[in-house]
């Protein structure tokens, strides 16, 4: 048995200045994907968990259909083609399992953390190890892309592969280090996002040619870089509010926005990670120690627990992507 897993991802500043050349900080959190592969009999039968589905597809299938996010096969079939595979097997039975990704309570409502990304990250490998490849980001980027049907910035898809802490810019993912003196909790507003939706919005709003926000916006992602404080962090948020209001992008939802309200009042502060809209936020404490820190994001996500939304334990997955036999 060939088996690969791949973790999830969180934006922590940088999203939609990253598409315009911004640095961009993305953490791999600690949600695993996983695509695990036993080569034998006469068709590929997947399953799929967390997306819940199956289907059974031929060899021929996986390297010259259709690539659809609606089945069970679709991630192997984008990681068959892009790495245009020369020895796949007559058959296998394939498991895509997602369901970390997934609200435990829910299982139909995903998180955001980049599920799509971490489990075509994870097949490209076990196919890419099945044909005697190596692996690539990006590949693995080009075989995500092909997956959606859509042009992202890659940025999940580098979490997933490198894991740990990165700096994303123009595509290209360096390692980064966690600010000292700032701590973190993410937050699931209970409602999921469709990013494709968002992102088409503001490539539509910058052919409009009004960048003065956009350039506030990727100022504040290099300042941040230099040093990032609890006082850049809100400058940061004011900017991406300001994008958000122009360009009409949906990214502070009533969710985020009682979240956003609520760290102010504690004097912290939030932000939605990623194209915004539902999914994740995090909340940022800048205390001078981790008692003091822990003790205020304590409460802050003891509060939102009461207002129904899901404080999340996600931490920084150390690792990227790696075999898991």
């Amino acid at each position: 048995m060939i088996s690969f897993q791949a973790p999830g991802k969180a934006v922590i500043w940088g999203e939609y200045a990253v598409l315009a050349g911004a640095p961009a900080m993305v953490l791999a959190v600690n949600r695993f994907a996983e695509c695990r592969i036993e080569p034998g009999g006469e068709s590929w039968h997947c399953q799929s968990r967390g997306f819940d589905a199956e289907s059974s597809v031929s060899a021929e299938d996986l390297l010259r259909g259709d690539v659809s996010m609606q089945t069970a096969s679709a991630p192997l079939a984008a990681a068959a083609q892009t790495l245009d595979v020369h020895n796949l097997p007559p058959g296998a039975s394939v498991l895509l399992d997602s369901r970390p990704f997934y609200a435990t309570s829910e299982p139909s409502r995903k998180l955001g953390i980049g599920s799509s990304a971490a489990i075509c990250t994870a097949a490209c490998a076990a196919l890419a190890e099945i044909d005697g490849q190596t692996l690539t980001f990006e590949l693995a980027l080009k075989a995500h892309r092909l997956l959606q049907q859509a042009e992202g910035s890659g940025i999940d898809v580098a979490a997933a592969f490198h894991g740990g802490v990165l700096k994303f810019v123009n595509g290209s993912p360096s390692p980064a280090v966690w600010p000292e003196n700032l701590y973190f909790q993410f937050i699931w507003t209970g409602v999921s996002a469709k990013t494709t939706s968002h992102l088409q919005t503001f490539s539509d709003w910058r052919k409009t040619g009004n960048s003065q926000v956009l350039e506030r916006l990727s100022a504040a992602c290099t300042d941040l870089f230099a040093n990032a404080d609890l006082d850049r962090l809100a400058h940061y948020v004011e900017c991406l509010k300001n994008l958000d209001s122009t360009a009409n992008l949906g990214i502070y939802t009533q969710p985020h926005q009682l979240l956003d309200r609520l760290a102010i009042e504690q004097q912290l502060v939030y932000k939605p990670c990623g194209a915004g809209g539902g999914d994740i936020g995090i909340v940022f404490a800048g205390h001078k120690n981790d008692a003091e820190a822990r003790k205020a994001l304590d409460i802050y996500a003891q509060t939102a627990r009461d207002l129904a939304f899901h404080p999340l334990s996600l931490e920084i997955a150390t690792h990227g992507l790696k075999p898991t036999r």
